[in-house]
């Protein structure tokens, strides 16, 4: 799982968040992603805006690692 949170925390830092901004973001993602409601990408993405992070700041791959992170715990 450490690869993953790597390889995640890796990806926002290539869209251009500052590493101090990441774990935050991180959460934020795992709350939304790991209640019990189904998520798509779409839906993630719309969350995060309404949070104030951005718009669409998930691809298809980082949303993947999220949920194979969240479906792990």
């Amino acid at each position: 799982m450490e690869n993953r949170l790597d390889d995640l925390f890796l990806r926002f830092q290539t869209k251009g968040f500052m590493p101090i901004e990441i774990p935050g973001l991180i959460k934020d993602v795992f709350n939304i992603s790991g209640n019990d409601e189904y998520y798509t990408l779409t839906a993630v993405n719309q969350e995060m805006e309404d949070l104030g992070w951005g718009i669409e700041i998930l691809d298809d791959v980082t949303y993947e690692l999220v949920i194979s992170m969240v479906q792990n715990t």
